[in-house]
């Protein structure tokens, strides 16, 4: 599934190489070249920009293989497409297509009236790019540029909301966006130790409301033409009750009926962790602590005023930890007399065991199955641990002796299980929180900022780390950062090389910010979660949206060698490179509606991934077409000053009287 949204994903990026050498030989070709001549010329225009573009592309997509996180490292079918198709694409666009074009002849009249119409329709839009470009957004470029410290003021200020929209909480997020299953799976974990009947009347109390609520429903106005909900199943055993509700019709929101479940379930204050997952893949609770000290009284005593603290923010529900109340825990010691009758410790611990627990005797088939058969006391001798005074324990030599001859017992509170950091004792405690909630982040800053300082000063030996998905989240962002940053080192040199300036690279590369940008608009237009995937778009788009970049920049530098201009050269790169940057967002953005569009579960996690490229290209274009040219003046004002501070003549930028 992955690898095929790899290459839905990769579908509009594709064309954009072949769109840019398309449009330069039918640019040589409009101009009267002939055929082979202006395939060669057309690709030896674009050559390094339609180059390094796709180099930079596979340099974005590729920190993706590198990832931390499991479904980070599922998702690497996504970058392994990516650089196959565009390392093909590549040979395609730069010799196959120029040979493809140069045969092209005179184009033939159509013959059928729909063909004439599209025809008609396809010459009117390929006329009206040009003319757009000449006469709406010419004379725009030039109003900007004669503004351009105004216009590089505006895309700032717009990137700093953006920010200030992510950071400020006005976008959800979540680490993996929660998306509704078509299931709702209750799991409830017992106090170890606990019966087995306790277990199987929570299971019936939750399937008794189950039940309920498929009653309530079923009988809903929007689901007459068919129930909403079908099967609901129980498993209970001493310590795990799990109960299962399947939907049976599309568009059941499987997150009201969970939290509705939860509700009519009662309290369960017997359970230990009551869980109600109603996503297509269950993280766990979003907050979870690791306490750890030397003291195990220290966790004991401070777990309760965790589970306190975080009972008192909003939204945050069903706080557990992981400490097991100890049970009773009997210790068997050896009298003198056991050395010299021969009896071991272990030799009475396996008869005290057989007594009360029983001994195999024996295996009768039954059917699929063996049944057991255990020999063991009468069960009124196994309800007080008292008998163990009237018990007799069997010599080596075949004899019996009394319990109380050769051994002693006494009760201890004993833990069921141990669980160390670093030699320290750990204790976990899980929280849930509401989807409309604050952010599970932000509460836990909170309780780091507001409770940490006076629950370590009351016990010196505490500490507390982070873990499960806020850990792993970190870990993404952190490597994400690194990997980002390690990339776009990579691209600066690349581009330092190919065009023999230190700053026309930081120009490219303004792209990266402001697809950042597009992806939060994005996110916010169309009510999706930023998460990890999000993330992942928004570096996938960083490698789409340079491209467009690095062909103006590169048609700049050429008019100006030209003999041209500043001015005139940014006015007339934009013009020329007007309808190619256009076509190439457009072909992206399109190329990618039909994900962002659908509607089936497996898909839903993927979509912010879409989202984020998507929209970052979008923007990203009037970066292009607007600040670029404006930086670029910018750059050599500030060049031009410089060269007057150090004494010598620059010579200021000349704009047109007319477009």
């Amino acid at each position: 599934m992955i690898s095929l949204f790899a290459f839905l994903l990769v579908l509009g990026i594709v064309v954009d190489d072949a769109i840019i050498v398309g449009e330069s030989i039918h640019t040589a070709q409009s101009k009267g070249v002939p055929g082979d001549e202006a395939a060669l010329w057309g690709v030896r225009e674009v050559f390094k920009p339609v180059l390094f573009a796709v180099i930079s592309t596979m340099v974005f997509f590729a920190p993706m293989m590198f990832m931390p996180g499991e479904w980070a490292h599922a998702a690497k079918g996504i970058p392994v497409v990516v650089l196959l198709v565009l390392t093909f694409s590549l040979v395609e666009c730069l010799w196959i297509l120029p040979a493809h074009l140069s045969r092209l002849g005179p184009e033939k009249p159509a013959t059928t009236p729909l063909l004439k119409r599209l025809e008609a329709w396809r010459h009117g839009c390929a006329e009206w790019l040009v003319t757009f470009a000449r006469i709406r957004y010419r004379p725009f470029l030039q109003w900007a540029l004669k503004h351009h410290l105004f216009v590089a003021g505006f895309f700032l200020v717009m990137l700093s909301l953006s920010l200030a929209l992510y950071g400020g909480g006005w976008l959800r997020s979540a680490f993996f966006p929660r998306i509704n299953s078509d299931f709702v799976e209750a799991r409830i974990v017992m106090p170890e130790g606990g019966s087995f009947a306790q277990s199987e009347l929570v299971m019936q109390r939750v399937v008794n409301a189950a039940e309920a609520l498929k009653a309530e429903w079923n009988e809903r106005p929007e689901f007459q033409d068919g129930p909403a909900i079908g099967s609901i199943l129980g498993r209970a055993n001493d310590n795990d009750v799990e109960v299962m509700v399947a939907t049976v019709t599309e568009g059941v929101d499987t997150e009201a009926f969970a939290l509705q479940l939860r509700s009519n379930s009662g309290a369960l204050s017997e359970a230990k962790e009551v869980r109600m997952d109603y996503t297509i893949r269950d993280p766990g609770k979003p907050i979870r602590l690791v306490l750890a000290s030397r003291q195990v009284e220290d966790l004991e005593a401070v777990a309760g005023d965790v589970r306190e603290a975080l009972l008192s923010y909003p939204g945050v529900f069903d706080v557990s930890d992981s400490f097991d109340s100890p049970r009773d825990e009997l210790v068997l010691e050896l009298k003198p007399a056991a050395e010299t009758l021969g009896i071991g410790l272990a030799d009475v611990a396996r008869q005290v065991r057989q007594a009360f627990y029983g001994a195999e005797a024996q295996r009768i088939p039954r059917g699929r199955e063996d049944v057991k058969v255990m020999v063991r006391y009468p069960e009124a001798e196994r309800l007080a641990i008292a008998n163990l005074n009237d018990m007799y324990i069997r010599t080596p030599g075949g004899g019996e002796v009394p319990f109380e001859a050769v051994a002693t017992y006494r009760v201890e509170a004993g833990y069921q299980k141990l669980e160390r950091l670093d030699r320290l004792r750990t204790l976990e405690v899980e929280a849930d929180v509401q989807a409309n909630g604050p952010p599970p982040r932000a509460i836990v800053q909170s309780i780091f900022r507001d409770y940490l300082p006076k629950w370590q000063q009351q016990y010196p030996d505490l500490f507390v780390n982070l873990d499960g998905e806020l850990q792993e989240e970190i870990e993404f962002r952190e490597a994400t950062v690194r990997l980002m940053g390690l990339a776009m080192m990579v691209i600066y040199a690349l581009m330092a090389v190919a065009f023999r300036s230190y700053w026309q690279p930081l120009l490219i590369l303004t792209a990266v910010p402001f697809g950042l940008m597009g992806a939060i608009f994005g996110h916010m237009i169309l009510g999706w979660q930023v998460s990890m995937f999000s993330i992942m778009g928004v570096t996938a788009c960083a490698g789409v949206v340079v491209n467009d970049n690095l062909v103006l920049i590169d048609r700049i530098n050429r008019l100006r060698d030209e003999g041209q201009e500043l001015v005139s050269a940014l006015l007339q790169a934009g013009e020329d490179r007007f309808r190619p940057i256009i076509l190439t967002s457009v072909t992206t953005f399109v190329g990618l509606l039909p994900i962002m569009s659908e509607t089936s579960v497996q898909a839903q996690f993927l979509i912010p991934m879409v989202t984020s490229l998507s929209f970052g290209v979008l923007f990203a274009t009037g970066v292009t077409l607007v600040l670029v040219p404006a930086l670029y003046l910018i750059a050599e004002d500030a060049r031009a000053l410089r060269i007057k501070w150090l004494g010598g003549k620059a010579t200021p930028a000349e704009f047109p009287t007319t477009p």
